[in-house]
């Protein structure tokens, strides 16, 4: 499910003020300020707050934070069933083993927020689902793809090593300096990839 203009929902628990926009200034009041009562797009509080007011509606609707994990929520019924959700941002993963948990959790959510339901999961952070009636399967295909696009490796050939064995790296004294973030990044991206598939 994706909660629909997220930052909206959410609660300042401290009192912030913004200056008045250029050219919506009220006549005679050009250095006074406006105290917000929601949060904002752009705020640094506002990630803050609609977390803090998803959280409070969970424990309220009977559901436990995981202790290892902020954002991993799971509530129990009587007959020992259970619906397990995750929240990363805007977007809610949630499943469960009873159709009427699921279908009260999805009621319940768009009663309290403004929000749309998705249907089956099929991608999530860079991350394919294919989901079939006796199994789940999931790849990073698309991912790894694009990191190759984005790296310039499409034609490049597959080693089981990083480095060629026997080679020594040397300073090259003369060479021209390179951008580190640009390797930073490539090897965060493979980390990533890696990272799935021997899980």
């Amino acid at each position: 499910m994706d909660v629909k203009s997220v930052v909206l929902h959410g609660e300042l628990s401290e009192d912030v003020y913004v200056e008045q926009s250029k050219g919506y200034e009220k006549r005679g009041s050009k250095h006074l300020v406006y105290k917000l009562h929601k949060a904002l797009y752009g705020l640094k509080q506002t990630p803050r707050a609609w977390f803090s007011r998803i959280e409070a509606y969970f424990i309220h609707e009977g559901f436990q934070r995981c202790d290892s994990e902020q954002t991993l929520f799971t509530k129990r019924s009587r007959e020992g069933k259970i619906i397990i959700v995750s929240v990363y941002v805007d977007d809610l993963i949630f499943t469960g083993d009873d159709e009427n948990m699921l279908s009260e959790f999805k009621s319940s959510m768009m009663r309290e927020f403004d929000m749309s339901d998705l249907g089956k999961m099929r991608f999530f952070l860079g991350i394919e689902v294919l989901q079939g009636l006796d199994s789940i399967y999931i790849c990073q295909k698309k991912y790894a793809l694009e990191v190759l696009k984005k790296f310039g490796m499409m034609k490049s050939n597959s080693v089981n090593n990083p480095i060629v064995p026997g080679c020594k790296a040397n300073k090259d004294e003369d060479g021209i300096k390179v951008d580190e973030t640009y390797d930073k990044q490539l090897v965060g991206s493979l980390y990533d990839v890696c990272h799935l598939s021997h899980k």
